[in-house]
């Protein structure tokens, strides 16, 4: 009994890994590389939040979501920036490499 119920708790645990993987999955930063703007794809209405980074860590831009609205970026200067997506209860999704030009 111990082994079916262990064996039904594993299965149950990588079930839910994996609509996790899925979801993170389904949000994407576009274009890539960027020049004026910004979207978000998110498929689950999860994002609440984006953050835009310098490559040093440094918090360059920051923008409530909005689905279907583009953010503008045109005032960074060209490099690497990494965006993080924030659920509604400021929880990380995921974070994004993107380049500026």
């Amino acid at each position: 009994m111990k082994k079916k119920l262990l064996l039904f708790v594993f299965v149950l645990v990588g079930l839910a890994v994996q609509a996790q993987s899925n979801a993170r999955a389904d949000l994407s930063v576009y274009p890539n590389p960027a020049t004026d703007f910004i979207s978000v794809q998110d498929n689950h209405d999860a994002v609440g939040q984006i953050i835009i980074f310098s490559i040093v860590g440094r918090r360059v831009k920051e923008f409530e979501y909005i689905k279907g609205d583009q953010y503008y970026i045109s005032d960074l200067s060209k490099g690497m920036y990494l965006v993080q997506l924030l659920d509604k209860n400021k929880r990380i999704l995921t974070t994004q490499k993107m380049e500026k030009r």
